[in-house]
C-alpha cells in the first residue's frame, strides 16, 4: 500500500524532470546522441520505468486481495 502511494509522487517528479528540459530547449543536456540518448533518455528513463512497473504490480496485488475479501465466504455447519 505505501508503494501506491509514494511512486506516484517520483513519476510526477519525472514528468516535470524531463518536461522543464523539453520546455527548455533540451539546452542542458549534451546534443550527442550517445550522451542523450543513452544517459539523457535510457538511464533516467530507469526512472520512470521501474516505479511504473512497480505501482503496475502494486495495483494489481491491491486488486487481487480486494477480490478475495469481496468472494462470498461459505459458513461450513
Amino acid at each position: 500500500l505505501s508503494l501506491s502511494l509514494s511512486l506516484p509522487g517520483q513519476l510526477y517528479g519525472d514528468v516535470l524532470y524531463f518536461a522543464t528540459e523539453a520546455r527548455a530547449g533540451w539546452t542542458h543536456s549534451d546534443p550527442r546522441p550517445l550522451y542523450f540518448w543513452g544517459y539523457f533518455v535510457g538511464l533516467n528513463g530507469l526512472w520512470v520505468l521501474v516505479p511504473a512497473a512497480l505501482l503496475l504490480d502494486s495495483c494489481r496485488q491491491l486488486a487481487a486481495a480486494q477480490r478475495a475479501h469481496d468472494r462470498p465466504r461459505h459458513k461450513a455447519h
